[in-house]
Formats: C-alpha cells, structure tokens, sequence
C-alpha cells in the first residue's frame, strides 16, 4: 500500500480506473435488471387488464347471471388467461382469477414480478 503512494509508472491510477469500470459495469447490470422487471410487470399489468375485462365480458355464468348475480365460470375464465398468455408467448405464467366484492381480480406471475388488475362487470356490462 505505501508503494501506491510512491507510484512512479501509474500503477495507482490504473487500479483506480479498473476499479471505476468495475463500478460502473455493477451500476449498469443494476439498470438493466431493474428496467427489464419494469418492462415484464407493465406487460403482465396489461395482460392481467385484458383478462379481467374478457372475463367481466364473457367468463360469467350464464345462469347465475340471468338471475343478477356475478360468479365466474371457473373454465371459461382459465381458458381467457391461457389463451390470452398463449398469444402473447408467455409460456408458464401462475396466474388466479376470483370474484372479489363484485369485482373480478386478476393476478399473475411471472419470474418473480407480480401483477394484478380488476374489473368490474356492472360497469363493463352496461
């Protein structure tokens, strides 16, 4: 260490710049990382938007909605997701649709970054 202080041939201000190009490469895998789970979670939210409308449009129980009551058709509603994950390549998603306050409630899974979306089918409906 007190040779660096002495340094006559710039050994000193090589090891500085190696260490702030190690830096800065951290700094940008960093930026990646975070701009990549930005990107999935905004495509999921809207992925998850057009299953809870397709859903709140057509997933519903036919009988129990002649009566005015809102219940999901569980098969019809896991046939909009996977379809709608199909046709955006999205492989393997976990993904849970329910029928929360009138609302229904999207929510799925990607890699770690979450999402969810709610629609509600009085207002879709009329």
């Amino acid at each position: 260490m007190r040779r660096l202080h002495k340094d006559t041939r710039g050994e000193a201000v090589l090891l500085a710049l190696l260490f702030l190009m190690w830096v800065a490469f951290l700094f940008l895998s960093a930026t990646s990382q975070i701009s990549t789970a930005v990107a999935v979670r905004s495509q999921l939210t809207r992925l998850c938007d057009e299953i809870a409308v397709n859903v709140s449009m057509v997933g519903l129980d036919r009988n129990a909605l002649a009566m005015g009551i809102y219940i999901i058709d569980e098969q019809a509603a896991h046939a909009i997701a996977v379809a709608t994950f199909t046709r955006a390549k999205i492989p393997q998603t976990s993904f849970t649709i329910d029928m929360l306050n009138g609302e229904v409630v999207v929510r799925a899974t990607l890699g770690g970054v979450s999402s969810s979306s709610v629609a509600t089918p009085r207002k879709i409906r009329n």
